[in-house]
C-alpha cells in the first residue's frame, strides 16, 4: 500500500483500511489470508484512483496545477535551525528572526564617504516625470494574479482586479509624490524572508535576505525606472560592456562577446587570463550620498533627484520567521533589493567603473555587479600579467573609494590555452585562487573549462535535466502524453537549451548526450501511454519525434541561433564581435546580406557562434533573410532546415 496518512483519504478508503487491519489479526486462517490479499489489492487500486482524480482536479485550474507540480520539483524549504549566538541558543521563531535581522543589518555601510570628487554634469538633464493613467493601467494589468505578502497589505491580485477603479487615484497619488519629492512611510518598509544559501545552513550568515516590498510602490518604481533607463540609454551614459538590466542585453549577449574573444585568442595561438571578481553584498553597501552625487553627475536633477533621495533614506526592514516578525531595523546604505528601481540605480552608480579602471590590453565585462576582466597574450611574453595585475589594483582602489567590498576568497583566476603559464595574481596582497586545469568554472550559468570544451557543462546540465524529468514522471499519475510533454518543455528544455548560442555543441558525443535526455523521456511516456499497445516494437528517436510532433534539440538550437543572428544583423541587438563576419557591398537584387566570413583553422573558433551561424544563415532563402524581425521566426519555423544542412 502507498504509505500515506490515512486521514487524507476518503471515508470509503479509510473503512477499507480499517477492515484490512481487522483481517490482519486473524491472518493465520487460510480464508482470512485470501481476503486480506484481495482487500490490500483493492485498497491499492482505490488509492491510485484517488491520487489520479486529485491530480486531474488540480490540473483543471492552471494556477493550482503549477503550484502542485512546483511542490515536488522545488527543494523543500529548510527550517531555520537553532543558532548559537554568543553561547545563547535561539530557539523561538521570534529570537531567530532577531538574530537574522542583526546579521542582515551588519552588512550595511554606515561609513561616510567623501563625494567631493564627483562633479555635476549639466549637458542633458532629467528633473521631472509626468505620469499618465494609461501607463499605470498597462503596468497593473500585467501584474501577476497572486495574493502576495506586501507591507501595506495590498496584494497584486487586489490591484489587478480593481485596475479600472484605481488607475485615476493612483495617477493623482504618484504625480503628487513626484512633485513633492516624498513617498509614504509605509512604502519604505520591507519584509525579509530568509532563504538558505546552501543545503545545510547553520549560522545566520548562511541565509540570503529576500525583500518583499509594497506592491503599490513598485508600480511607481516601474514608471520611474523606465524613464530613467531611457534617459541613460539615449545619452549613452552606461558602458557598452554592461549587460545587466538593459534592454536587448542579457547574460547571453555578454557571454557571446566574451567567448568570441576567447576563441579568437585560440585561433591566433594565444592564451587568455581571466579574473572573476566577487563584490560582497554590492547592492547593500552603496553609500547613498555618493549614489545621489553620481546621479546628479549623469543629469538627474530637481524634483526627481529629490524623490530618489527620499526613496533611499529612512528605510526599514523586519525579518519574518514562521509568522513572527523581528523588530524594525534601519537600512543605512544600498539600493533596495527586490525593488524595481534598485538595479538601474546600481548600474548608474558604477557607470564610471570602466573609464576609471581602463587598462590597455585588458577587457572588462559586466553583468550588474558581476565583473570579470581578461587579457589575451602570447605565451612567450614574460610580462603578460602586468596589464591585468594593474587592472586588479585599480579596481581595488575604485571599490575602496566607492564603498564596495571585494570578497577576495571568492574571486578566482581562470587560465585558457594549452601553453598558459598559470600566473599567480594577487589582490590586496592576497593570492587569488587559481581554477585548476580542466576544472569547470561557472560564469553566468555556463560552465567553462580551460580547453573551451563543453564536456563538463553538458554533463552537469544533462544530469540536472534528467533528475527533473524523472521526478515529474515518478510524481505524476497522468498518462496524458501532451501534458507531460508540455511539462518537459517548461521545466526541462530551458535547462538543456540555456546558453546554446555560446555552447553550440559540434562534437557527436556532446550532441548525442543532449538528445538522449529527450529521447529517454519520450520512450518513457510512450511506454506509459496507450499508444504503445498498437505497436509491436518501440519506435526509434526520429519516429518518436514525429509521433509527438517535436523537433530534435539540435534543430531547435539551430533555429534559435539563426533568430538571434537575424536580430543582430538587423541591428536590434548590438554586439561587439571583432574579427568575425562582415557585410560586403552588393549591386545585385538577390541576397540582401553579402556575408564575408574569415577562414579559421581551429575547430573551436570554426564552430563558435559568429563563424558557424553566419555560414548557415547565408544559405537561407532570400525571402527569409529579407523578412522582418517579427516575421523571420514564423518563416523559419515553416522552413525545412535540412535543406541547408545537407
Amino acid at each position: 500500500m502507498i504509505n500515506k496518512d490515512i486521514a487524507k483519504f476518503p471515508k470509503h478508503i479509510q473503512k477499507m483500511i480499517s477492515y484490512k487491519n481487522l483481517l490482519w489479526k486473524n491472518i493465520n486462517k487460510p480464508t482470512t489470508r485470501e481476503k486480506y490479499i484481495f482487500t490490500q489489492q483493492k485498497i491499492d487500486k482505490e488509492i491510485s484512483r484517488f491520487f489520479k482524480n486529485r491530480e486531474i482536479s488540480k490540473f483543471n485550474d492552471s494556477r493550482s496545477k503549477f503550484q502542485y507540480i512546483g511542490a515536488f520539483l522545488k527543494s523543500k524549504k529548510t527550517k531555520i535551525p537553532i543558532f548559537n549566538n554568543n553561547n545563547q541558543f535561539t530557539i523561538s521563531a521570534k529570537d531567530k528572526a532577531e538574530c537574522l535581522a542583526k546579521q542582515f543589518q551588519s552588512v550595511f555601510n554606515s561609513s561616510n564617504f567623501d563625494s567631493s570628487d564627483i562633479k555635476a554634469f549639466n549637458k542633458n538633464t532629467l528633473s521631472f516625470i509626468d505620469i499618465n493613467p494609461e501607463e499605470i493601467y498597462n503596468i497593473i494589468s500585467k501584474l501577476d494574479n497572486v495574493n502576495n505578502l506586501s507591507p501595506d497589505g495590498i496584494p497584486n491580485i487586489f490591484l489587478k482586479n480593481t485596475a479600472t477603479s484605481l488607475t485615476i487615484p493612483l495617477t493623482i497619488i504618484f504625480n503628487m509624490s513626484i512633485m513633492t519629492s516624498k513617498i509614504p512611510t509605509i512604502w519604505k518598509k520591507s519584509i525579509i524572508r530568509p532563504i538558505p544559501k546552501n543545503n545545510n545552513p547553520n549560522e545566520p550568515k548562511d541565509f540570503r535576505p529576500i525583500s518583499l516590498l509594497c506592491s503599490t510602490s513598485k508600480i511607481l518604481e516601474r514608471i520611474i525606472s523606465n524613464k530613467l533607463t531611457s534617459f541613460l540609454e539615449t545619452n549613452n551614459y552606461l558602458p557598452t560592456c554592461q549587460h545587466g538590466f538593459r534592454k536587448n542585453h542579457s547574460v547571453i549577449t555578454q557571454l557571446l562577446e566574451t567567448y568570441n574573444d576567447y576563441t579568437l585568442a585560440i585561433e591566433n595561438k594565444k592564451c587568455v587570463d581571466v579574473i572573476f571578481f566577487d563584490l560582497a553584498k554590492a547592492f547593500d553597501t552603496v553609500p547613498h550620498d555618493r549614489l545621489l552625487k553620481k546621479l546628479n553627475h549623469l543629469g538627474i536633477t530637481g524634483a526627481l533627484l529629490n524623490w530618489i533621495e527620499d526613496y533611499l533614506l529612512n528605510r526599514t526592514f523586519t525579518v519574518l520567521v514562521e509568522s513572527n516578525n523581528s523588530n524594525e531595523y534601519p537600512i543605512t546604505s544600498g539600493v533596495p533589493q527586490g525593488s524595481i528601481l534598485g538595479p538601474i540605480l546600481f548600474i548608474s552608480y558604477i557607470f564610471d567603473i570602466i573609464d576609471i579602471c581602463e587598462t590597455e590590453n585588458v577587457t572588462p565585462k559586466l553583468f550588474a555587479d558581476d565583473l570579470k576582466a581578461y587579457t589575451c597574450f602570447d605565451f612567450l611574453n614574460k610580462n603578460h600579467y602586468s596589464p591585468l595585475q594593474k587592472f586588479i589594483q585599480t579596481f581595488s582602489k575604485y571599490c575602496e573609494i566607492n564603498g564596495l567590498k571585494i570578497a577576495v576568497s571568492k574571486c578566482s583566476s581562470f587560465h585558457i590555452g594549452t601553453k598558459n603559464p598559470f600566473h599567480q595574481y594577487t589582490l590586496q596582497n592576497i593570492n587569488i585562487p587559481i581554477i585548476p586545469h580542466n576544472e569547470p568554472i561557472r560564469d553566468l550559468g555556463i560552465y567553462f573549462t580551460s580547453n573551451l570544451k563543453w564536456d563538463s557543462h553538458i554533463k552537469i546540465v544533462t544530469n540536472k535535466a534528467t533528475g527533473i524529468y524523472y521526478t515529474l514522471i515518478r510524481s505524476l499519475k497522468t498518462n496524458n502524453t501532451q501534458f507531460l510533454i508540455t511539462l518537459f518543455k517548461i521545466y526541462v528544455l530551458p535547462i538543456l537549451e540555456f546558453g546554446s548560442p555560446i555552447i553550440n555543441p559540434y562534437l557527436s558525443k556532446d550532441i548525442n548526450a543532449l538528445e538522449n535526455v529527450q529521447h529517454k523521456f519520450l520512450k518513457i511516456i510512450y511506454l506509459r501511454s496507450i499508444k504503445h499497445n498498437n505497436s509491436p516494437t518501440l519506435p526509434n528517436y526520429k519516429e518518436l519525434l514525429d509521433l509527438f510532433k517535436l523537433e530534435s534539440l539540435s534543430h531547435r538550437r539551430l533555429k534559435s541561433n539563426l533568430i538571434l543572428f537575424h536580430n543582430i544583423i538587423l541591428g536590434k541587438i548590438n554586439l561587439k564581435h571583432d574579427n568575425t563576419y562582415s557585410i560586403l557591398p552588393t549591386t545585385t537584387r538577390g541576397n540582401p546580406h553579402n556575408l564575408f566570413i574569415p577562414f579559421c583553422s581551429s575547430t573551436i573558433r570554426k564552430n563558435s557562434f559568429f563563424i558557424d551561424i553566419p555560414n548557415i544563415y547565408r544559405k537561407l532563402p532570400t525571402e527569409l533573410q529579407k523578412s522582418s524581425i517579427e516575421l523571420f521566426p514564423k518563416l523559419l519555423n515553416n522552413f525545412n532546415i535540412n535543406n541547408i544542412l545537407s
